[in-house]
């Protein structure tokens, strides 16, 4: 198994690169660090020094991701560090067809907590790469350390649930962690599903007992989900992309209240497939 960490050793980028150690400590995994090296013609002094300035950039790069392999391995226990510095743009398309052509199992990269979901939903590099990778990407907020996943909160809007769970079922089953689906109606919905019948046919469909399923009645659903977060101990969110997903048609609305787990909690984001 592979891990990809993008990083530009800043102190978010840092923070996942710890949270991707210990998961990747625990997979037995192994850590390939990617940086990206690109320099904006239209900005340079002197356009003839650009390979000089170049090379430079590269080569203190270099420095920066051997010292960073070498605290991983002595910190986390990682037996594999790697890196590799690509000299490309855009971000998103170095990362995806480094990827895609290297069997990358998981991108992990760090986003800025103090504006959480939304900001790796709208306007970020996180949000670029979420938006073109096809292999799943976890988001880790500056303040967050992995403690393992034990439970996975799913925010779903259950159109798609069995494209969705059998990837995700795979995810959790890595750790043998537990997901929790929750469901969202306004009060007053017609069309309300079985839970019952609904969880004992996914439990039989993917063999798999750790799951649950629970519908609320809400008119605030940001708020409901947070709680339902909170009341799981939920240790990662789970998103799909493609489409709008059901938290990215929320934040597609003029809801402005901030839900406060997204400060803390990473989101594992996983391509649609149809």
């Amino acid at each position: 198994m592979k891990i990809l960490v993008p990083t530009d050793f800043s102190i978010l980028s840092n923070t996942a690169s710890h949270f991707a150690a210990k998961m990747a400590s625990v997979l037995t995994a192994e850590l390939v660090l990617i940086h990206v090296v690109h320099i904006d013609t239209s900005r340079a002094v002197a356009a003839m020094h650009m390979k000089d300035i170049e090379d430079e950039i590269v080569d203190n790069a270099k420095k920066d991701c051997l010292k960073l392999a070498h605290e991983l391995k002595a910190e986390f226990g990682v037996s594999e560090v790697s890196y590799k510095i690509i000299k490309d743009y855009p971000v998103e398309d170095v990362i995806e067809n480094y990827a895609v052509h290297n069997q990358i199992d998981f991108i992990i990269m760090g986003t800025k907590g103090a504006t959480g979901l939304k900001k790796v939903l709208i306007g970020s590099n996180a949000a670029a790469v979420i938006s073109k990778s096809s292999i799943p990407v976890i988001t880790v907020p500056e303040h967050s350390r992995f403690n393992g996943v034990n439970n996975i909160v799913y925010a779903s809007d259950i159109e798609t649930i069995d494209t969705e769970l059998n990837k995700l079922v795979k995810f959790a089953d890595l750790f043998g962690a537990a997901i929790h689906i929750i469901h969202v109606l306004t009060p007053g919905s017609d069309n309300i599903p079985d839970v019952a019948k609904m969880e004992e046919e996914i439990k039989e469909q993917f063999q798999y007992t750790s799951i649950s399923v629970e519908v609320k009645h809400n008119e605030d659903i940001l708020y409901t989900i947070d709680e339902y977060i909170a009341d799981k101990k939920a240790d990662i969110i789970a998103m799909f992309t493609h489409k709008p997903s059901f938290l990215e048609k929320l934040f597609g609305k003029s809801i402005t209240r901030q839900m406060a787990f997204h400060a803390m909690i990473p989101m594992i984001s996983f391509k649609k497939t149809t």
